[in-house]
């Protein structure tokens, strides 16, 4: 920001006299050649040359102008970013998801933002799980959507979505018959009739049921060990597919069980040829999130609440998981 010696000496310059140039800043004279003289010392070099009527600038002073403008003119943009994010005219959004489910909300919730906010600019970064956290504490990215158990600690987070871990299985695979009174259909999951009667609260009941892999610092791993333990009665098998798509591919054909949730299961391609199983295990619920660390006083605060508040709305309906389908 500009201090007011700068200040009062872009005005001599602009009026080519300090007696005109004082007028307009109200102070005396006097007082104004006092300033432009302490200015010079602590620049080291004339400003004006004052045997010119009107004044004009010294070699140092056309190069001391100059970078007053600038710093005027980073000032007057600054301040209209700034109204512009106070007032949603423009802005960038940093986004960051590890998730799968991401790949199909996200461009639904930028679809409704945008058409509210057409000129605030959208970037959409993927990275590891692990790296979501990090994203936000260095500040490379403003909002990051991701499943959680509840609050992401040192940051905001909105849960969007509540997400029912499900167990699939392919209808003809080894090991499928003893689970028969216990399956649900595709339209089951979809629709979320969950029965309270057909949830499976013995996991041993998977005994002998390969599961298909999936790396240790995934979410759906880790839920994994929580669900099932350390129970080797329900081994996984080593098919390293850490993509969701894919592991539900291998699912259908034929490789495994695989471990996921209601909300994945809705953006898959119908089928009649799984199962799907719902567990009773307290630890068979995560939620997708929306995750800040921004404060009110925040420039970006403003738009990040209202693409939070978009994402919010996307989900504000009976049913969401109709939505990703």
């Amino acid at each position: 920001m500009l201090d007011n010696l700068s200040k009062y000496v872009y005005e001599v310059y602009r009026s080519k006299s300090v007696s005109v140039a004082a007028k307009k800043l109200f102070i005396s004279q006097p007082a104004l050649s006092a300033s432009i003289k302490k200015a010079e010392k602590e620049l080291g070099a004339p400003i004006f040359n004052r045997k010119t009527i009107p004044f004009t600038l010294t070699a140092e002073g056309k190069v001391y102008i100059e970078s007053i403008e600038k710093i005027m003119k980073i000032e007057r943009e600054t301040s209209e970013k700034i109204q512009d994010i106070s007032e949603i005219k423009g802005g960038l959004l940093n986004i960051a998801t590890s998730s799968y489910l991401s790949y199909f909300i996200i461009p639904k919730v930028c679809e409704m933002f945008a058409k509210k906010y057409p000129n605030v600019n959208i970037n959409i970064t993927t990275v590891s799980t692990q790296a979501l956290a990090g994203k936000l504490a260095n500040n490379t990215a403003d909002i990051v959507f991701m499943p959680t158990e509840n609050d992401a600690p040192g940051f905001f987070t909105v849960p969007l979505l509540e997400e029912n871990i499900i167990v699939t299985l392919r209808k003809n695979c080894k090991g499928a018959e003893k689970l028969l009174p216990y399956a649900l259909s595709y339209d089951d999951i979809v629709n979320r009739n969950l029965l309270v009667e057909k949830k499976i609260e013995n996991m041993s009941i998977f005994k002998g049921i390969e599961f298909i892999y999936s790396p240790p610092n995934s979410t759906i791993f880790k839920k994994k060990k929580l669900i099932f333990g350390e129970d080797k009665s329900s081994h996984f098998i080593g098919v390293n597919a850490p993509n969701q798509r894919l592991n539900y591919n291998l699912m259908q054909a034929g490789f495994g069980a695989f471990l996921t949730t209601d909300a994945d299961i809705a953006t898959m391609p119908h089928t009649d040829r799984c199962m799907y199983f719902a567990l009773k295990s307290p630890n068979a619920k995560q939620y997708y999130s929306a995750a800040y660390s921004a404060t009110e006083d925040s420039p970006s605060y403003k738009l990040i609440c209202e693409f939070v508040n978009t994402a919010k709305e996307f989900f504000d309906c009976d049913n969401p998981l109709l939505k990703l389908q």
